[in-house]
């Protein structure tokens, strides 16, 4: 039951919402309950005025003072007080009819404080009193009119207060409570659904998108970004496809070379020649095989060993020294000339020496074989703007601008055939573009048919 988020956001509503109606509810009475006293006192001490007032009147008027008693008690009349008067010292002169036998005894002190202050407040018998001078005059000590009445009228209307809380405050409490479960099942209904929908995705139908009904909110945001990923896994799975069947097609047509050689050579007697001849034949393809192995190997730790390349100062000026030494062998097999141009300083960058080599003899493998015997293939060196640029330049076949997009995927080969008679995977220029973004770089390509190409490698400087 408590693992339901709308049960718990109801409890927790519940919990929050019943110790603020319990905190205002206490606030409220306490406040009602100091309202009433101080109403209470005040309508004392008015009655009481009112009583000193009309008794001072009728002795000024008979001059006489129990005919002043008499008067002003009889005709003075308060349903539920008890009126007294007191002379200087505090024996009682005179009470109402309701006072009979039990007449209030006002301690000195009280009288005291009434006379200097005007007036003064005590609890006697559960009567809340009210003590004021007969006159205001402090001079005329006449005496003290008293006012009396019992606590119970403002107990007891605390005590309905008191009970109107006790049924209003669960009232309200279980009707927010349900309002408060209804609105947690209608916000987290779209969390329902995405997780019913959720669970209808598979591997096979990973292109399915979430329902977003407002995109605006929290919900929409979250359905937006599952949307995201699972566009992201979609592509990703099917990347992961393409490679395997790539690679099996790859690897396929080496494989089938060497069975198919082997199965000829063994199926009668030959001469040296022919068996030199297929050996000749089955060493290449074994290296073929073996080159597109170790490729789609580097390939497979990619995710795991980009961001961990050993970073090591690597001047790039020796590396492209290095690299062009070695694709010179292959550049003169094939009749083309190899050119390097650009700065002769050092321009230095943090990263793997191995790697970096790696990525330019790719490059210029790539451009040795894609320019026609008698062409020209160029490395010229260069900083700008903090980065270094390596441009590996041919004058060959070039790529048409509708496969430029694609060149850096694995196994993308524009024209499959000639690759294939070239020896190529189609993996080398994916490669060449990892190491380059490995190292926090780049690898671009601008290309026109029957123009030749130009691959720029753009690596970050190493600070100074």
């Amino acid at each position: 039951m408590f693992d339901s988020v709308r049960t718990r956001l109801t409890i927790w509503h519940a919990g929050v919402l019943a110790l603020s109606l319990i905190v205002f509810a206490l606030l409220v009475y306490y406040a009602a309950a100091s309202i009433f006293y101080a109403r209470q006192d005040e309508l004392l001490r008015s009655t009481a005025e009112t009583v000193a007032s009309a008794y001072v009147q009728e002795l000024e008027e008979e001059q006489s003072v129990a005919k002043a008693n008499d008067v002003v008690l009889a005709q003075m009349i308060f349903p539920n007080r008890y009126v007294e008067v007191v002379d200087t010292t505090g024996q009682v002169v005179a009470w109402s009819s309701n006072l009979a036998g039990h007449q209030l005894t006002i301690p000195v002190s009280t009288l005291s404080e009434a006379r200097e202050r005007g007036g003064s407040f005590l609890v006697l018998n559960s009567l809340r009193v009210a003590v004021v001078p007969l006159s205001p005059d402090r001079r005329k000590q006449l005496g003290f009119a008293i006012v009396a009445e019992p606590l119970s009228v403002i107990e007891e209307g605390l005590r309905r207060l008191r009970r109107y809380f006790l049924a209003g405050v669960p009232l309200v409490l279980l009707l927010a409570s349900l309002g408060g479960y209804f609105l947690a099942r209608k916000s987290l209904s779209p969390i329902a659904l995405m997780n019913q929908q959720t669970q209808r995705i598979t591997a096979e139908n990973l292109s399915a998108q979430l329902d977003v009904a407002n995109p605006r909110d929290e919900v929409g945001r979250l359905a937006l970004t599952i949307n995201a990923l699972l566009a992201r896994l979609d592509a990703a799975f099917q990347e992961q496809q393409r490679f395997i069947a790539d690679a099996s097609h790859e690897l396929r047509t080496p494989l089938a070379v060497l069975r198919g050689e082997t199965e000829v050579a063994l199926q009668q007697e030959r001469a040296t020649p022919e068996y030199k001849e297929s050996l000749a034949l089955i060493k290449d393809e074994a290296e073929r095989l073996s080159r597109i192995v170790e490729n789609l190997f580097l390939l497979a730790r990619q995710p795991v060993e980009a961001a961990s390349m050993v970073r090591d100062t690597v001047r790039l000026d020796a590396l492209v020294a290095d690299c062009a030494r070695a694709a010179q062998v292959l550049a003169t097999q094939k009749g083309l000339r190899l050119n390097i141009s650009g700065e002769l300083r050092a321009i230095t960058v943090n990263g793997d020496d191995e790697m970096l080599k790696r990525m330019l003899l790719n490059l210029l493998d790539n451009a040795v074989k894609y320019t026609p015997s008698g062409g020209e293939v160029s490395i010229a060196l260069g900083s700008q703007n903090g980065e270094g640029r390596i441009v590996v330049t041919d004058n060959g076949i070039g790529i048409p601008a509708e496969d430029q997009p694609r060149i850096f995927d694995r196994f993308y080969r524009v024209d499959k055939t000639r690759s294939r008679a070239l020896g190529g995977a189609g993996l080398g220029l994916s490669i060449a573009r990892w190491i380059a973004e490995g190292h926090g770089g780049s690898l671009s390509v601008e290309s026109a048919p029957g123009k030749g190409s130009a691959f720029t490698v753009e690596l970050p400087l190493k600070e100074s």
